[in-house]
């Protein structure tokens, strides 16, 4: 499971470039792909920024997945919970003044925290790979189409 967790914590923060090309001629190609793109809707998990060049006497459109703005955010809130949780947790064993509760509730929160904490991370880079599956049918299925 780490070794799934540091795959999927790189692809939340990482960037992906795909190419698409069309079949058909590239006006009307540009107006599937628009109106395929508005019918998914705008992406919530990632940025995406297309273009369109030509390679070798082709149209090609390169699609570009960058994060959200949020996501590297919200994985370093994430892990400074975290860190707060365990040095809460040490601060309330260590003392002697500390209530009984805050000695027994806060380790447990920091230990079920590090156990959820992968689990999380998994989910939201789950969702985001789904969105971009979705967004990159929907480009292909627009380009491939026959006028």
């Amino acid at each position: 499971m780490p070794s799934e967790m540091r795959r999927a914590a790189r692809a939340l923060v990482e960037s992906r470039l795909e190419t698409f090309a069309p079949e058909s001629a590239p006006g009307p190609a540009r107006e599937r792909l628009e109106r395929a793109l508005a019918r998914v809707g705008p992406p919530r998990a990632f940025v995406l920024a297309g273009r369109w060049s030509e390679r070798e006497g082709k149209p090609v459109y390169d699609a570009t997945f960058d994060p959200a703005p949020g996501t590297r955010r919200f994985l370093n809130g994430l892990s400074a919970v975290l860190v707060g949780l365990v040095a809460a947790s040490a601060w309330a064993l260590a003392s002697e003044g500390a209530p009984a509760a805050a000695r027994f509730l806060l380790p447990l929160a920091a230990g079920l925290g590090i156990v959820a904490m992968p689990l999380v991370v998994i989910g939201v880079a789950t969702r985001r790979e789904a969105e971009e599956s979705r967004v990159r049918r929907a480009i292909r299925a627009a380009l491939e189409e026959e006028a």
